[in-house]
């Protein structure tokens, strides 16, 4: 037999409730030449018994058990099970239009070549609210070689208020070589934007780029309750963690001003650390406060925004103390967050 041209790739932990969604959307898909890996990362609600059940049902899907390891050492083992030549990710919580490896395999077989990445977009879903909001790459459609792929692509991967791509490992087809080439960047201490660890070297390895127009083939489930949405106590650490990977891989992928690079990525991450400080509500208000002009005045936010032009509107607000970091600047700013409910 042979090998199907792309592996799906799902880390499964604990989505018992979505994750038969997900697998139907896969095994639904237009574009038939894959397999489907899921990678039970340890789940004790039920979800690793329902990846059993769904693989006696279908001959295409592979199921692996593991070790809790979290998120990055599930699609990891996934990758290393794996042989296809080209790899898609899912996450277990999520799920894709019908078509998507459709649009998304056009490019690659109309030309031939390894070194390739395919850039759909996506679907936020807010299900519990029914609403939805689509999120595109920031660069403009079309297929990146050469120096377009250098000037507009490898010296503007971050360091931009909107990314010049969307740096998740998802809703894209990727050569299998620029993943696991790059295995080593990834480090399990990361927790938030550990896609970055691995996106960006693949990226930067990367000898084309494809953007697709009217490719929002992936639905991300917006779950208020998850991690990322409440407050993180090690957030801080965690970019910091990332800003000094960061400064490395940028380095060793011969990006002259990666240091720069770099620290203007911290500084619009600094404004996610902003917002998780906001939302504390396991403190009294004046000690929130309080930490927060710390951290302003620890990482010199004030000089950091020196000459940087802020455009989005909460970035703007959270800037406004940012650049003078008085308390009762951020009082105020607090006050219009909590009352927006950001």
């Amino acid at each position: 037999m042979t090998t199907p041209m792309i592996a799906v790739i799902v880390p499964v932990y604990n989505v018992y409730a979505y994750l038969e969604q997900c697998i139907s959307s896969i095994l639904a898909q237009t574009f038939q030449d894959f397999t489907l890996y899921l990678v039970d990362d340890g789940s004790t609600d039920g979800s690793g018994t329902l990846c059993d059940r769904a693989s006696r049902a279908d001959s295409r899907i592979t199921v692996l058990h593991k070790e809790n390891g979290g998120l990055q050492s599930a699609w990891k083992c996934g990758v290393d099970r794996s042989r296809e030549p080209w790899l898609f990710f899912v996450d277990g919580d999520d799920w894709v239009d019908p078509d998507a490896l459709e649009k998304l395999a056009v490019p690659i077989l109309q030309q031939e070549g390894g070194g390739t990445i395919v850039c759909g977009s996506y679907f936020i879903e807010r299900t519990g609210k029914g609403t939805r909001e689509r999120v595109d790459n920031a660069l403009q459609p079309g297929d990146y070689t050469g120096n377009d792929l250098q000037e507009k692509i490898r010296e503007r991967i971050v360091g931009n208020e909107n990314r010049t791509l969307i740096l998740s490992r998802c809703m894209k087809l990727i050569s299998r070589e620029l993943i696991t080439d790059n295995l080593h960047w990834c480090d399990p201490r990361i927790r938030m934007g550990e896609d970055v660890n691995i996106m960006v070297p693949a990226i930067l390895d990367a000898q084309r780029i494809v953007v697709l127009r009217d490719a929002a083939v992936y639905r991300y489930r917006f779950v208020g309750s998850s991690m990322v949405h409440r407050y993180d106590e090690g957030l801080y650490e965690n970019i910091v963690r990332l800003r000094e990977i960061l400064k490395k891989i940028l380095a060793d992928k011969g990006i002259p001003d990666a240091e720069g690079m770099a620290e203007r990525e911290f500084l619009f991450l600094l404004f996610i650390e902003m917002k998780n400080e906001i939302r504390r509500k396991d403190v009294p208000g004046p000690e929130v406060c309080a930490r927060i002009r710390s951290l302003c005045e620890m990482e010199h936010t004030d000089e950091r925004l020196a000459g940087v032009c802020v455009r989005d509107p909460a970035n703007r607000l959270l800037a406004f103390f940012m650049r003078r970091p008085l308390l009762w600047r951020i009082r105020l700013v607090r006050l219009v967050f909590t009352h927006r409910g950001s």
